[in-house]
């Protein structure tokens, strides 16, 4: 079983903003529900909670992508089994910030480990790189199911590669938003 503590994903955005301009966006209480109107990965994006202390700004967002598996072996998957709350923390004065995904069903939880960083920094052209690096794993199968793990896995990077490209064109939409307002 490989090192739980390793990151095994990376996703890479540049965005046309400075790096203070992206985190305000990013922590933008209004961010979820622009992205429940205009992210079509996503059927649901709440935000449950805010708090800032300094620097530092914890958030919850609860997040229901739409299916894109139907089935896992015999089993059906409905779509309320993809829904996960997103618990960040960031600090706006190193620009780095931790994350854990948490599936909101106590049966995914237990096989389904997310959790990562997200740093970012200016680039030479006055752009901001946002660099998201983590775990994304399946644990603890039962036995019928272990041969699918891998697969399974490809198939969860692959989406939340997707997810965050997405979330990305949304998120610079926002920021154009925000500017224009």
């Amino acid at each position: 079983m490989p090192d739980r503590s390793e990151p095994n994903f990376s996703v890479v955005h540049t965005f046309a903003a400075a790096p203070h301009v992206v985190v305000e966006a990013m922590l933008d209480p209004a961010l979820p529900e622009f992205l429940r109107a205009h992210h079509e990965l996503l059927a649901e994006a709440d935000g449950e909670a805010i708090h800032e202390d300094g620097a530092l700004v914890r958030r919850r967002v609860r997040y229901r992508p739409r299916p894109f598996l139907e089935r896992l072996g015999p089993k059906k998957i409905p779509p309320e089994y993809l829904a996960y709350v997103e618990e960040t923390t960031f600090d706006r004065s190193s620009l780095t910030g931790r994350f854990e995904n948490r599936a909101l069903r106590a049966a995914v939880r237990r096989h389904l480990v997310n959790r990562g960083t997200v740093t970012l920094r200016a680039t030479a052209e006055g752009r901001t790189e946002r660099r998201i690096e983590g775990v994304l794993d399946v644990v603890g199968l039962p036995p019928l199911l272990r041969p699918l793990r891998a697969w399974v896995e490809r198939r969860l990077r692959a989406e939340a590669q997707r997810l965050l490209d997405v979330e990305a064109r949304c998120l610079e939409a926002f920021i154009a938003r925000r500017a224009a307002a």
